[in-house]
C-alpha cells in the first residue's frame, strides 16, 4: 500500500488540539504518519501562516530526552536542544500518533546534528590541511560510532516509534560545500570533493591498518588543491577519473566507504525498529555520496528536488524504495501536478512519499 508521510519538527506539531490535527491529516489529507526530526542539523525556515515565529532559526541538536545508560560507553554525549529540555515532546507526539492511527518515524542526522561538532571538535572531520569541521562529526571515530549506536538503541526502544531514518551518513569536511566559501579560483566539483575528504586521526588510523598509505593520500589531495589554486581554475574531467589517476587517494576514499557500510550494519543490528536510510540524488539520479550498500537498511528514502527526478530516483539494490519531495512541490500549481504524480510514484515501485515539511506548508497546500 502506497503511504504518505509529512516531515515535521516537534515545534511544528500543535500542543493544543493535537489529536484533532492528526485526525484531519489522516482523514482529509490522507497522511499515513509523521517523520519527526529528533536529532537535527541547523535550519532557518520561513513558516506557514498561523505559526509563530514566522521565521524560525534553530541551531539544531537533540530534540528529545536521551536515556543516559545508552551513552555510558562513549565520551561523545548528546547535546540536548534548549527547546526540549523542559519536557519530552517525543513521548507526547508518539502517544498522540498511536491514539489516532498515525505512524511515527523519527529522523536522526548521523554526522551533522547541530552543535555536536562545536561541543566535540576532537571528534570532527578534518580536511587535508588539518582544519576541523564546524558542522560534521566523523563517523569513522569510535566515540562517534558508539554515540550513534546508543542513540539508535535509545530511540528505537521508545513505544510508538515504528521506524528510524538516518540522514547524513557520510564522512566529509562539509564546510567545503558552503556556497559562500571564498577562493581565488573557481572551485569545481572535484576541488570541493577533495577539500571535503576527511583526514582526521581516526580515518588515517583505519586506512593505515588496512594497508593504505594515509599520509600519501593526504599529500595528493593537498597537492591537487594547491595546484588548482596556483593555476586559478578548476580541474577538468570527472572525480572518478581523478581518483583513478591517483589510485592511493582513491583507495583511501574507498576505505572510508567500507567503514560507513560497517557502521551501517552495526547500526542496523542495534536498531529495534525499521531502519531507513536517506540519500540525496543529483540531477542524473545518482547518489551524490556513493558507495553505500543500500541492501543493509529496510528502506531507502531518496531526496529529490522536483517531480522531474521521480522517474530516475529509485536506486538499485534497496530492499524498498521511497522518495522525499520538498514543500514547494505541494504549493500552488505544483500541488496539482503532485497529486497527478502519485500514481507515477507508485508505478515506479516507490512504497511511500514524504513531503518536507509540515511547518512550511500553508493550509491550502495540505
Amino acid at each position: 500500500m502506497f503511504e504518505l508521510f509529512l516531515v515535521a519538527y516537534p515545534w511544528d506539531v500543535p500542543v493544543e488540539n493535537l489529536g484533532e490535527e492528526l485526525d484531519r491529516l489522516r482523514g482529509e489529507v490522507g497522511v499515513s504518519g509523521l517523520s519527526l526530526w529528533v536529532a537535527a542539523p541547523p535550519a532557518t525556515q520561513f513558516r506557514a501562516v498561523g505559526l509563530n515565529p514566522r521565521v524560525l532559526r534553530t541551531r539544531g541538536g537533540v530534540l528529545f530526552q536521551p536515556t543516559e545508560r545508552h551513552y555510558a560507553q562513549t565520551r561523545c554525549q548528546p547535546v540536548v536542544s534548549s527547546w526540549s529540555t523542559a519536557g519530552n515532546p517525543l513521548a507526547r507526539i508518539s502517544k498522540a500518533c498511536a491514539a489516532h492511527g498515525m505512524r511515527l518515524r523519527v529522523m536522526v542526522s548521523a554526522s551533522a546534528t547541530g552543535r555536536m561538532a562545536e561541543r566535540y571538535p576532537e571528534f570532527t572531520c578534518r580536511n587535508a590541511f588539518g582544519d576541523e569541521s564546524q558542522t560534521r562529526l566523523c563517523l569513522a571515530n569510535p566515540e562517534v560510532q558508539s554515540y550513534l549506536r546508543g542513540m539508535v538503541m535509545d530511540l528505537s526502544s521508545n513505544d510508538g516509534v515504528g521506524a528510524l531514518t538516518l540522514a547524513d551518513v557520510d564522512i566529509r569536511w562539509s564546510d567545503a560545500e558552503v556556497e559562500k566559501l571564498q577562493t581565488a579560483f573557481v572551485c569545481g566539483p572535484i576541488e570541493r570533493s577533495l577539500l571535503a575528504t576527511c583526514f582526521c586521526g581516526s580515518c588515517r588510523e583505519r586506512a593505515q591498518s588496512a594497508g593504505v598509505d594515509a599520509e600519501a593520500a593526504r599529500q595528493t589531495a593537498e597537492g591537487l588543491l594547491q595546484d588548482a589554486m596556483e593555476r586559478g581554475h578548476r580541474r577538468d574531467g570527472s572525480l572518478e577519473d581523478c581518483l583513478a589517476e591517483h589510485a592511493g587517494l582513491g583507495e583511501y576514499r574507498r576505505r572510508q566507504t567500507e567503514e560507513l557500510n560497517s557502521l551501517l550494519r552495526k547500526t542496523k543490528e542495534a536498531c529495534r525498529c525499521e531502519l531507513l536510510l536517506e540519500r540525496r540524488a543529483d540531477r542524473s539520479g545518482e547518489d551524490a555520496a556513493g558507495g553505500l550498500d543500500l541492501s543493509i537498511p529496510d528502506a531507502v528514502i531518496t531526496c529529490v528536488d522536483d517531480l522531474d527526478q521521480l522517474s530516475r530516483a529509485a536506486p538499485p539494490g534497496a530492499r524498498r524504495n521511497e522518495v522525499r519531495l520538498p514543500a514547494a512541490s505541494a504549493v500552488g500549481a505544483a500541488g496539482d501536478r503532485l497529486v497527478g504524480a502519485l500514481p507515477e510514484a507508485a508505478q515506479a515501485c516507490f512504497a511511500a512519499l514524504e513531503v518536507d515539511n509540515y511547518g512550511l506548508l500553508p493550509r491550502e497546500a495540505l
